[in-house]
C-alpha cells in the first residue's frame, strides 16, 4: 500500500496565526470562523483570502447576508491588504442568499459546486453562514449539507471558511463536522476591550491550546501568541554560560567576582529613588564602550527624562541612538496588551542583534497584565527567551521605602533571576544612606556584605568597611538625601 500524501499547511500570512496553528492550516479543509458581532471575523477571513490572491491564486467570497459588495469592499479599503486591481478577476463575489431562500440546501450546494467547477479558486469564504441554519433545516438535512460541503471542498482542494455569528463550541453540525474552529471574541476588563482568538480545534495541526490576544490593525488582524504556551512547545534551554561581562561600575565588579554571567538575568531590586535606574544606564553605558548593541524599555520615564538623568552623572547616551546601537522604548503603562510589548521587544532583539537589555519597571508588565494570574508563567517564560537568545539583562524592581521590603518579593523570584541585587537605604547618625547588597549571585564568588553605595555627578561608587573601592566617585563623599540624585 503506498504511503499516503501528507496535507500541505496553508500560510495565512496574518502575522501570529501561522505560529499558534504549528505553520499553518492544513489545505482543502473545512473551517469554521466563529465570534459575535465585530469581533474581526470577516476581516481576518478576507485578509487571508487578499494576501493569497496577490500570490496569483483565486479566491471566491459567497454572501448570504443582506450587506451589498460594494459596502463590504469600501470596508476593507481601510486595510493595507486590500487591493482593489484583484476584485473581478482574482477575488470574486457572489450572493448566495437567493439560492438558499428559493431553493433551500439543495440550491446552495448546487450554486456552490458550480463556482468551484467554474472559476477553481484555492480559497472559498462564505459569510453570513448562520443563514443556513436560520433556514430552517432540520437537524439531519443539516448534517447532510456539511458533510457534502466539506466532501466537495477537500476533492477540490478549496481551503473554505464558514463565518458565522455565534460563540462556543457547542454540539451542533456546523462545529461538528467542520475540520477546524476557530473562535474571535472580545470582552471587557472595566472598561477595557481586549480581543481574543481560541482556537477549539484544528485537524492535521499542532495548533496552540487557549487564548490568545490580537488587534485589528491599518494592516488587518495581528495576533500575539502567549509567550508561555511558545516555550512550552519550544522548550528551548539557554546555552552554557560564556564568561562574565561588567556592570558598569569597577568597584561593584570587585565586589561581585568581575562582574555578571553573560546572558544571564539581574534583578536590581530596592526603594523608589534608592538607585536602581542609574544603576541600569551604568550597565547599558558599559555594553555601548564594549560595542555590544544594547535596548532599554521603560515605562515611568520617557526617553528624553532617561537621557537627562543619565547626562547628571556623566553618561552620554545621545550618540549611541543616533548611530542606532541603543534604542530605548517607552510605554505608558494603560491599555497595553502585554503579549505586544514582548513581541516588539523580541522583535527589536533580533533585528538589531541586541546582547544587552534593561528592562525599567518590571512593575510595568505586571500592570498591564489583563489576565494578571498569567504574570508568573509570562515572565518566567519571557526571561528564559532571553537567556536563549543570549541577551544579558537587568531588571528594575520596586520595594517599599523602607523596612525588610524585600520579604515580599514574589515566590517565584529565585527561579525568575539568576541573580538579585537588594538596593536599601540604611541610617547612620540621622543621616540616612544607601547600601547595596547580594541576595544570588549565579556562578560567582561575592563577598557577604552590605556596602555603602554613593551617587554623584561622576555616577555611581561603592566602598566597603568605610573604604573608597576602585572606580567612580564624586563630589559628595557620602550622599546624604540632601544630595540625592532622583532614580
Amino acid at each position: 500500500m503506498d504511503k499516503m500524501a501528507r496535507i500541505k499547511l496553508m500560510h495565512t500570512g496574518v502575522v501570529g496565526f501561522d505560529e499558534i496553528l504549528g505553520g499553518g492550516l492544513p489545505s482543502g479543509s473545512l473551517y469554521l470562523i466563529q465570534g459575535l458581532a465585530g469581533s474581526g471575523k470577516t476581516t481576518l477571513a478576507c485578509q487571508i483570502g487578499f494576501l493569497h490572491a496577490k500570490q496569483g491564486e483565486k479566491v471566491v467570497i459567497l454572501t448570504l447576508i443582506a450587506e451589498s459588495h460594494v459596502k463590504m469592499l469600501n470596508h476593507f479599503s481601510n486595510f493595507s491588504f486590500f487591493d482593489e486591481s484583484l476584485v473581478g478577476e482574482r477575488v470574486m463575489l457572489f450572493g448566495g442568499y437567493a439560492s438558499l431562500a428559493q431553493e433551500g440546501l439543495r440550491g446552495l450546494l448546487k450554486l456552490i459546486t458550480g463556482m468551484l467547477t467554474t472559476h477553481k479558486p484555492g480559497i472559498l469564504i462564505i459569510d453570513g453562514f448562520r443563514s443556513v441554519r436560520n433556514s430552517g433545516p432540520s437537524d439531519l438535512d443539516l448534517a447532510e449539507f456539511m458533510h457534502s460541503l466539506n466532501s466537495l471542498v477537500a476533492s477540490m482542494v478549496c481551503t473554505t471558511f464558514l463565518i458565522s455569528p455565534v460563540e462556543g463550541n457547542v454540539n451542533d453540525s456546523e462545529n461538528t463536522l467542520v475540520d477546524g474552529v476557530i473562535e474571535l471574541s472580545q470582552r471587557h476588563q472595566g472598561m477595557r476591550p481586549i480581543r481574543e482568538i481560541k482556537i477549539y480545534k484544528v485537524r492535521g495541526a499542532d495548533h496552540l491550546l487557549g487564548k490568545h490576544v490580537f488587534k485589528v490593525k491599518e494592516n488587518g488582524v495581528v495576533i500575539f501568541p502567549r509567550i508561555e504556551a511558545i516555550s512550552t512547545r519550544s522548550n528551548l534551554a539557554p546555552a552554557a554560560s560564556t564568561g562574565h561581562v561588567s556592570v558598569g561600575i569597577p568597584s561593584w565588579d570587585q565586589c561581585i567576582g568581575g562582574g555578571v554571567v553573560r546572558g544571564s538575568v539581574t534583578c536590581l531590586l530596592g526603594s523608589p529613588g534608592v538607585g536602581k535606574t542609574l544603576m541600569g544606564l551604568h550597565f547599558i553605558e558599559q555594553g555601548l564602550r564594549d560595542n555590544e548593541r544594547c535596548l532599554v524599555v521603560g515605562f515611568d520615564e520617557s526617553p528624553p527624562s532617561l537621557i537627562a538623568k543619565a547626562e547628571k552623572i556623566g553618561l552620554e547616551l545621545t550618540s549611541s541612538i543616533a548611530d542606532e546601537n541603543l534604542e530605548i522604548m517607552w510605554y505608558l503603562p494603560l491599555e497595553l496588551l502585554i503579549d505586544e510589548v514582548a513581541s516588539r521587544m523580541l522583535d527589536v532583539i533580533k533585528q538589531r542583534g541586541v546582547t544587552r537589555l534593561l528592562i525599567d519597571g518590571l512593575d510595568g508588565f505586571r500592570n498591564i497584565a489583563a489576565h494578571p494570574e498569567r504574570a508568573v508563567s509570562f515572565l518566567i517564560a519571557l526571561m528564559n527567551e532571553l537567556r536563549v537568545r543570549g541577551v544579558t539583562t537587568f531588571v528594575t524592581e520596586q520595594l517599599p521605602y523602607f523596612g525588610s521590603g524585600f520579604l515580599n518579593a514574589d515566590s517565584f523570584s529565585s527561579a525568575l533571576y539568576d541573580n538579585i541585587m537588594l538596593l536599601e537605604y540604611g541610617q547612620a547618625d540621622r543621616a540616612r544612606f544607601r547600601k547595596i547588597s547580594v541576595m544570588k549571585l549565579r556562578e560567582n564568588g561575592y563577598e557577604m556584605l552590605d556596602h555603602q553605595m554613593h551617587i554623584s555627578d561622576a555616577g555611581i561608587s561603592v566602598t566597603r568597611a568605610g573604604l573608597e573601592l576602585e572606580g567612580n566617585s564624586g563630589n559628595s563623599a557620602h550622599d546624604r538625601l540632601t544630595d540625592d540624585k532622583p532614580d
